[in-house]
């Protein structure tokens, strides 16, 4: 995808490069005295990775510096977490850093674009920030996409994945499938029918072309597989799924042995159904 070029203001905020010296503020604060950015999107650092900058900044220093903005008398990091924690494993008293007057909202865009631009996010992470822009600051999607410089749908089709269940979304912050592979699961109505598509998606290891022709046909096959169900079967899963308020899926074979499969679409249902069973337990 192409970006659109920085406007002047927001590629100095992201630049670790020394302005003027009246400019840039250029100065050695101490690493304690610094915090991380509160607007960070990227939630995940690997520890091997920053080891490695630690004996890199141990060998030849640190080359570029951090940048930083204070507020209350404090100091947070807009660029240079990494660089920020392999000093901590140093035990590095202080480390070169600027420090630039800026506003809440450019310290949002800057730590986002700064990210994106050196794709150290996952689709989850970029979309998690989106949506925090948009709460904090109000802003629409066609005004994320010229801050950010990306294409509308694209804000738009980032913004999608949050709608996605806990477990999928961490299938694809860990690179089990891909943002093509998630958009395609979308089309399906409920998260539980998604969850089901994601493991066929993995155990088939399916292509988003293949997915997309596979969610195309879910229902259908579904409602066929509903067809061969037993009828007794069916009416307890209806009493089942009554009794609990979610949906329950009741499996067993000829032999007698089976499973019950209880749903829910967040940690709030789970607590409900947890503590159905809990209290039953506590009155036996």
């Amino acid at each position: 995808m192409k970006r659109r070029v920085l406007g002047k203001g927001l590629e100095a905020i992201i630049s670790n490069q020394p302005q003027d010296e009246q400019e840039s503020n250029y100065r050695e604060i101490e690493v304690s005295d610094i915090y991380p950015n509160p607007f960070q999107p990227r939630k995940e650092f690997s520890e091997d990775l920053i080891r490695e900058l630690a004996d890199s900044l141990k060998e030849v220093g640190l080359i570029q510096p951090i940048s930083v903005y204070r507020q209350d008398n404090r100091f947070f990091l807009i660029v240079g977490e990494r660089r920020w924690r392999a000093a901590q494993l140093l035990h590095w008293k202080k480390i070169p850093a600027i420090v630039r007057e800026l506003s809440i909202d450019d310290v949002m865009i800057g730590a986002m674009v700064e990210n994106i631009q050196r794709e150290d996010l996952n689709p989850v992470e970029v979309a998690q920030g989106i949506e925090m822009m948009m709460e904090k600051n109000g802003f629409t999607h066609e005004q994320v996409s010229v801050k950010l410089g990306m294409n509308r749908t694209t804000v738009t089709n980032l913004l999608r994945l949050l709608k996605l269940p806990e477990g999928v979304k961490n299938g694809l912050i860990a690179g089990k499938l891909s943002q093509g592979h998630a958009r395609a699961l979308l089309g399906l109505k409920d998260s539980a029918d998604i969850e089901v598509a994601y493991e066929q998606v993995l155990k088939k290891d399916l292509s988003v072309r293949q997915t997309e022709k596979w969610v195309k046909t879910f229902y259908e096959k579904k409602e066929k597989q509903e067809d061969r169900v037993d009828p007794d079967l069916r009416r307890t899963e209806e009493k089942l799924a009554r009794f609990f308020s979610t949906k329950v899926k009741l499996n067993y074979s000829k032999q007698g042995s089976g499973r019950i499969e209880i749903y829910f679409n967040h940690l709030d249902e789970f607590e409900r159904l947890y503590q159905m069973f809990v209290s039953k337990e506590n009155k036996e």
